[in-house]
């Protein structure tokens, strides 16, 4: 099929994906989804296999949250500051401070905004001296796990989030891809991923962050997804964001951006549904897991 300019050979309607357990890759669980086809579906599908093709690595395959007991509080709050030491040992004064309250926002976009200072827009890490070192991968690593860890934190709701960080981010959406963005959410439903870095004005409006060096929305994508494990119509949060933005139209202005500006679209592009029969059942089952071990689209 071709869409824009993006070929593919033939049309993909299947997508799986592989869980496991860390401690046994024998045992397995597979979630089978429904794609949603769209116009901008054989863009996303060129970047997953683009991904594949190149034998990129699924990113942190451990990105299960609030779906099983192993990130609790404390051990949340000890993976963020052995991070932060991690860091601090490798570039010594990155960070001047840690957290030991799971709801301290403040300390939360602090941290946040440190990666940002340091990974950069995009691929511009690549280009950061401070990365361009024998332990340069290890930093990077480290500095990435307080960024996800950092989401985590801040969303409660169950969902598996899975990234190829060392894709290229070159692809932008276009006006028509952001007509297919949704506020709402359906319980098992596979979206699409921010990609890009920096905060967006969903992030914004729900963290207040004074600490961000760099407002950038919804502008690039790649192969990042995540599965929603819950419902929520959009309501809340399309008023909560359309406050943020009346409240702050100078501030966008004098970024550039317009009060029709297509490019201030909020949410994601919905890309497959996940078949079920029970979601409780469901739950109990992907609860005992904790690996993200394959993915693949037929």
């Amino acid at each position: 099929m071709e869409k824009g300019n993006i070929i593919i050979s033939k049309k993909f309607n299947k997508l799986y994906i592989r869980l496991s357990k860390q401690s046994n890759y024998a045992d397995v669980m597979d979630l089978e989804f429904n794609l949603v086809q769209s116009i901008f579906l054989p863009k996303w599908i060129d970047r997953l296999l683009h991904a594949q093709q190149r034998q990129d690595p699924i990113s942190e395959p451990w990105a299960f949250y609030n779906l099983n007991s192993t990130w609790n509080t404390q051990f949340t709050l000890d993976f963020l500051n052995n991070n932060i030491d991690a860091c601090n040992r490798l570039h010594p004064g990155m960070f001047n401070r840690k957290i030991y309250d799971i709801k301290d926002q403040d300390t939360l976009n602090y941290l946040h905004s440190i990666f940002e200072l340091h990974h950069g827009q995009l691929d511009t890490w690549k280009t950061n001296p401070i990365f361009d070192i024998e332990c340069g991968n290890e930093l990077r690593q480290h500095l990435s796990h307080i960024n996800q860890t950092i989401h985590r934190a801040e969303n409660k709701n169950p969902k598996i989030r899975v990234v190829y960080f060392d894709l290229p981010k070159t692809q932008k959406f276009t006006q028509q891809d952001y007509d297919l963005f949704t506020n709402s959410v359906d319980f098992g439903g596979l979206y699409t991923l921010y990609a890009d870095v920096g905060k967006n004005l969903e992030s914004l409006a729900q963290d207040n962050d004074h600490h961000h060096h760099d407002f950038v929305p919804n502008t690039h994508y790649s192969v990042d997804f995540k599965i929603n494990f819950y419902d929520n119509n959009g309501t809340a949060k399309t008023k909560n964001y359309m406050q943020y933005y009346n409240s702050n139209k100078e501030y966008f202005s004098n970024l550039g951006y317009g009060e029709n500006d297509y490019r201030l679209t909020t949410g994601a592009i919905k890309l497959a549904q996940l078949v079920y029969n029970d979601k409780q059942q469901l739950m109990e089952q992907v609860s005992v897991y904790d690996n993200i071990q394959s993915v693949c689209i037929i």
